[in-house]
């Protein structure tokens, strides 16, 4: 599940939204500071467990979906003005939360993701508040299922009120427009990228994504400081050892803009290279990949040879591109829900490509394509791509599959889209990735 994230109420508890991180302490922070309800927090004393309460809990939900997302703290007390003035909690127990999760699921269609954290008083045994963290959804509008017929709520301010027959129709139309929008927005992210970087030998590969939840990154002096000092610090690539960081870091209009290889003077174009990360999340990333024939070029055979891609290079490079894109989609532009991948292999300059295979020393040829290039494109959850995780494993395995499909060779075997990677595969990075891979707790075959 992915960790919920606003920028709003983590500012006004304190700290992270997590059941490992939210305290007793933080609520009382937002007590004290007597804060008002609003679109994204509501305040509930208890749920009953009367029949005619049963859909309750689904519909504070599901009008949190269909807004903005928030929190729901149960156990605390409002006066008439909205604000919370006490936290008297209720029992705390493993049959009360998994009556909340039933009640959720079994009232909200479509599905609305949420969580539900137990915060404990540690002046009190068995009594706290529940909160419960709904993501901004997606799937909107989510129902609430009440007798035999539903109802689509939403918040306004701090009430909650149902959609009417218009803003539903609305809500669904937006729903399916949102895919056309996605590849819309990749289109143009990959094509600003691509525009960064310089032709010559060797090829690039290309990563751009695009979550469906846009986010927004408030650009100025402070978080510039904090971006460049912290993530844009560490270098991207995957088995790397930070020996190739960023070299170039500056603000752009609405984007982050990074750079490796730049000749000072000559042109703003990167070498080795350049990514742009935009302040709604999406960004793309553009590496340079060494052509494995260059030596025999130097020998005198270019003009018979195509221009070849490692396989493992490729590999690395996508892994390395949908992790690092989906990091600062997550923790910097506060994005979230599914996002759009695109992998293109190849020059902006069209080319004959070769993809390899270095075994013993020896480069064997896989496959080839002429001039167009390989594309490759995958949705998956935001939060999975962001860490070391099977998810991000499987992912790159289904964006390197089908690329390699372009090439003429049927799949890829250093990693599978079960999540797996295989180190006896991956030559003399046997090690290097083994280490990688149990170190992030992932299977290896």
């Amino acid at each position: 599940m992915r960790t919920f994230r606003s920028q709003r109420l983590e500012k006004l508890l304190g700290t992270q939204i997590t059941a490992e991180s939210l305290t007793w302490e933080h609520l009382v922070r937002l007590k004290d500071a007597k804060v008002r309800e609003a679109a994204d927090l509501d305040y509930k004393l208890l749920y009953g467990t009367q029949t005619g309460d049963r859909h309750k809990p689904g519909g504070d939900v599901a009008a949190m979906a269909n807004t903005q997302g928030g929190l729901i703290i149960i156990g605390a007390k409002e006066d008439k003005d909205a604000q919370l003035t006490d936290l008297p909690g209720v029992p705390l127990s493993e049959k009360e939360h998994t009556r909340l999760l039933s009640l959720i699921g079994d009232h909200v269609h479509p599905y609305a993701e949420f969580e539900v954290i137990p915060v404990p008083d540690p002046g009190r045994d068995g009594i706290g508040c529940y909160v419960i963290a709904v993501h901004r959804s997606p799937r909107s509008p989510h129902g609430v299922l009440i007798n035999e017929g539903y109802r689509w709520p939403r918040r306004i301010g701090h009430t909650t009120t149902n959609m009417s027959e218009s803003e539903i129709a609305t809500r669904y139309r937006a729903r399916f427009a949102l895919a056309r929008d996605q590849l819309g927005r990749i289109d143009e992210i990959e094509k600003a990228t691509r525009n960064r970087y310089t032709t010559g030998p060797g090829s690039w590969v290309v990563v751009s994504l695009v979550p469906d939840l846009p986010g927004d990154m408030v650009v100025n002096w402070d978080t510039f400081t904090d971006f460049k000092n912290g993530f844009g610090g560490k270098d991207p690539v995957l088995l790397s050892d930070d020996w190739n960081s960023w070299e170039r870091i500056a603000p752009g209009p609405r984007c982050l803009i990074l750079d490796t290889g730049l000749r000072p003077g000559l042109s703003e174009q990167a070498e080795t290279r350049t990514a742009q990360l935009h302040t709604d999340g999406a960004g793309g990333i553009a590496m340079h990949q060494a052509d494995a024939y260059e030596r025999a070029r130097l020998d005198g055979r270019g003009d018979r040879l195509s221009c070849c891609l490692s396989e493992r290079s490729l590999i690395i490079a996508v892994l390395s591109g949908v992790r690092f894109l989906a990091r600062y989609a997550r923790d910097y532009a506060y994005a979230g829900g599914d996002a759009l991948i695109r992998v293109r292999v190849g020059d902006a300059e069209p080319v004959n490509m070769e993809l390899g295979t270095l075994a013993i020393g020896t480069m064997t040829r896989l496959g080839q394509f002429a001039r167009s290039g390989a594309t490759a494109e995958r949705a998956a959850p935001l939060d999975d791509l962001a860490d070391d995780t099977r998810h991000l494993v499987a992912t790159a395995a289904y964006l390197v599959g089908d690329i390699m499909r372009s090439f003429g060779h049927p799949d890829v075997l250093h990693i599978t889209t079960d999540g797996q990677v295989a180190p006896e595969r991956w030559g003399e990075y046997a090690g290097p990735i083994r280490s990688w891979a149990e170190t992030a707790g992932i299977e290896t075959v």
